[in-house]
């Protein structure tokens, strides 16, 4: 499949805020990304190959490291930070310029609301190179630290769109000639039969609720997950890697799992 991850930079369209981001993989994307790192805090006696290059990456790009305790580390990013922080600025893609580029998958997420599930969606579709992530500004998880460190650094890797409504949006990207699969458990047809286009968005809904009314109606094409034990679904992340990897299987996307 073409594009996404750290092959796609975020534009500067979308508006930003700042994050204190906790954990070697965190601080490493937010250096290798290269945008809006003021200040890495690295706790005193912590050692390694990778902080010794978030070290040197910091020297080279200017970037001052502060040496503090435990517990200050911890407290500035609101999580146990392993050793390392680093204060910067996460911006959000602009959502038109996911619809302006190469073919590939686009995720949009309809109301996932907790943050660990949101860090691990995300987490999967940099790694299997997806176009970006597109998420609501209510009623769902936001771009936290939390969140930053759940996708294992991939949120400053992978362009996440953050449009003020969720159906207009789709209904732009269909016009702009994304097909729209919206993941749903009541949907007759099964996952292995949908048809992705060159250009598709697969659209996952919340933990419990599902697909919005709206949003549901808004798609092209509906499909479910077999299940045959005894739960009756999967929790958002999940699903998200299953559909993600089953969609990147079709011959569209130029490659197999």
């Amino acid at each position: 499949m073409k594009g996404g991850g750290s092959r796609r930079r975020r534009g500067r369209g979308g508006h930003s805020l700042e994050l204190t981001v906790g954990g070697p993989h965190a601080v490493q994307a937010a250096l290798e990304h290269g945008e809006d790192v003021e200040r890495v805090f690295i706790e005193a006696n912590t050692t390694g190959p990778r902080i010794d290059w978030i070290r040197e990456a910091a020297a080279r790009k200017g970037v001052p490291v502060s040496t503090i305790g435990r517990a200050e580390c911890d407290r500035l990013c609101g999580t146990r930070a392993q050793g390392v922080a680093a204060k910067t600025r996460f911006r959000y893609a602009d959502f038109d310029d996911l619809l302006t580029a190469e073919p590939g998958l686009m995720l949009v997420l309809d109301g996932v609301e907790d943050p660990q599930n949101l860090g691990a969606i995300i987490r999967t579709a940099e790694a299997a190179g997806c176009l970006g992530v597109v998420i609501p500004p209510r009623r769902s998880a936001q771009i936290t630290a939390a969140v930053v460190r759940a996708s294992a650094g991939a949120a400053l890797y992978l362009p996440i769109a953050q449009p003020v409504n969720l159906s207009a949006a789709l209904q732009k990207a269909r016009e702009a000639g994304f097909w729209t699969i919206g993941l749903d458990h009541r949907a007759e047809r099964l996952l292995a039969a949908a048809k992705p286009g060159e250009r598709t968005a697969l659209v996952i809904g919340g933990e419990g609720r599902g697909l919005a009314r709206l949003v549901r109606e808004t798609c092209d094409d509906l499909a479910r997950i077999p299940m045959t034990g005894a739960v009756e679904s999967l929790n958002a992340s999940a699903a998200a890697a299953v559909a993600i990897y089953r969609i990147r299987a079709s011959s569209l996307f130029g490659s197999a799992c």
